[in-house]
């Protein structure tokens, strides 16, 4: 059988095309079989609330090495011992966390398709290595003033970016998260300096505040720590919200 070698050539290079066609930046399979919408797309939203337009991908990226998302990246958190600091103990607790407590959906159970699913997707991008406790570390100061003054002064013009990166998701478009619109910019600039700051780092579990009784802050939202938005961003977009 006499060989080609052009063609030879040309059929390993679409090989390799599709070799990588398969595969992300990080390494991950993309393939149609890995059940990806219930990270990002309609049957994510759907694991929540009536109405509920938030996924998996509102807060967290699937991608390594990711900042400005309120919570961490998913890549490589299918296979670690514990989740959210220690307050659940498995995977599955852990998405029951969102699912039940930011999207307002039922929790799922072991056996549910959609937990099946989401599940696979999960794995298809962790590492079996990557094992330690996915942390959780709040910046919980002593109360409203002790964050205000830690984050006045900010730079507004510097805050309209950092706002679109981290923010617009949520407060732009008035995006229906567990079937209640999150609150407008317009909204959060009525709040204080210190009570935006502290919503944002603390995500109002009560107490919001080393010396609170009780919880201060208006309402839950997803809290960024500090590796996933700085002080100076922090400062800048809360400047930017308030019209500073």
């Amino acid at each position: 059988m006499h060989l080609n070698p052009r063609r030879l050539r040309v059929g390993l290079a679409l090989a390799a095309v599709a070799a990588l066609a398969a595969c992300d930046s990080d390494g991950g399979s993309t393939s149609s079989t890995i059940p990806q919408d219930y990270y990002d797309g309609n049957e994510s939203a759907a694991l929540g609330a009536a109405g509920n337009e938030a996924t998996c991908a509102t807060c967290h990226s699937n991608r390594a090495g990711v900042t400005g998302d309120p919570g961490d990246t998913l890549r490589n958190i299918a296979f670690r011992t514990s989740f959210k600091g220690g307050g659940a103990a498995t995977l599955r607790d852990a998405s029951n966390a969102c699912i039940t407590g930011w999207m307002g959906g039922e929790a799922l159970a072991e056996g549910d398709e959609a937990w099946t699913q989401l599940e696979t997707y999960l794995k298809s991008i962790s590492d079996p290595a990557v094992t330690e406790p996915n942390s959780l570390a709040p910046e919980v100061l002593a109360d409203e003033a002790a964050y205000e003054a830690a984050y006045a002064g900010g730079d507004a013009t510097a805050g309209a970016s950092a706002y679109a990166q981290s923010c617009a998701r949520c407060h732009s478009g008035g995006l229906k998260l567990g079937g209640t619109s999150t609150p407008s910019k317009a909204v959060l600039a009525l709040n204080t300096v210190g009570r935006i700051a502290q919503q944002v780092r603390t995500s109002g579990p009560p107490p919001s505040g080393t010396s609170d009784a009780s919880d201060t802050t208006p309402g839950p939202m997803p809290f960024f720590e500090p590796d996933e938005l700085s002080q100076d961003e922090l400062r800048d977009i809360i400047a930017y919200i308030k019209g500073e």
